[in-house]
């Protein structure tokens, strides 16, 4: 009966290190997953140019002020598309980059792209290789 109640608390208290063990991980995955994501407190929107067929896309404060226009300079033949929210532009954690759906007009493929939030360094970044639609999920 001894080394039954003996073998039990063994159980027991190897039981309960195991726990504190997981919860002491899991609260510090909590703080290292904080610490490296800066909230940037900036809305990504896309505004539609009327009489041109145009989208834009803006960053703005929470608030809505500090409206900026990001000046994406876009290949010959393709369009920013974002007619339903499977094509939402996206802003990268950090607030650097920004992912969006492009359209190329002369064979109807969708590609996801991404440039710096001023604009520069577009590049393509998934291309299919057949006509796809192609959905943005979030930027991570």
């Amino acid at each position: 009966m001894k080394n039954l109640l003996k073998n039990t608390l063994y159980v027991g208290v190897f039981a309960l290190a195991g726990i504190l063990f997981q919860i002491s991980c899991s609260n510090s995955e909590i703080q290292n997953s904080t610490q490296n994501t800066t909230q940037i407190n900036k809305l990504l929107f896309a505004k539609n140019i009327p009489g041109q067929n145009e989208i834009q896309l803006w960053t703005c404060n929470y608030d809505g002020s500090n409206q900026t226009l990001i000046p994406i300079t876009l290949p010959a033949n393709r369009e920013i598309k974002t007619q339903n929210t499977r094509s939402t532009p996206f802003l990268s954690p950090d607030g650097q980059k920004v992912f969006f759906v492009v359209m190329n007009t002369i064979n109807g493929y969708q590609n996801i792209a991404s440039c710096n939030i001023d604009g520069s360094n577009y590049q393509e970044i998934v291309t299919p290789s057949a006509y796809q639609m192609i959905e943005i999920g979030g930027a991570y």
